[in-house]
């Protein structure tokens, strides 16, 4: 199952995605900002991401940039 991280600081807009994302079939994690998001994504396999760009702590850009330190992964490109 394809599995998708959705980040938002709004929890309604994640709260949206995620349910929409689920009918769809997909397996969804969620995190908060971009700090729990690294988190998660250090430690767990994702297909995909869906990203918010204006975060608190750590904004979708910057979290991007963290993910291409360490992977190289045609799924994070």
């Amino acid at each position: 199952m394809t599995k998708i991280l959705v980040v938002d600081d709004d929890p309604h807009i994640r709260e949206l995605v995620s349910l929409n994302l689920e009918r769809a079939g997909f397996d969804v994690e969620e995190a908060t900002d971009g700090v729990a998001a690294l988190a998660l994504i250090e430690s767990t396999r994702f297909d995909m991401a869906v990203v918010d760009v204006m975060m608190p702590k750590l904004d979708g850009w910057e979290l991007c940039r963290e993910i291409r330190a360490f992977s190289h992964s045609p799924s994070w490109s």
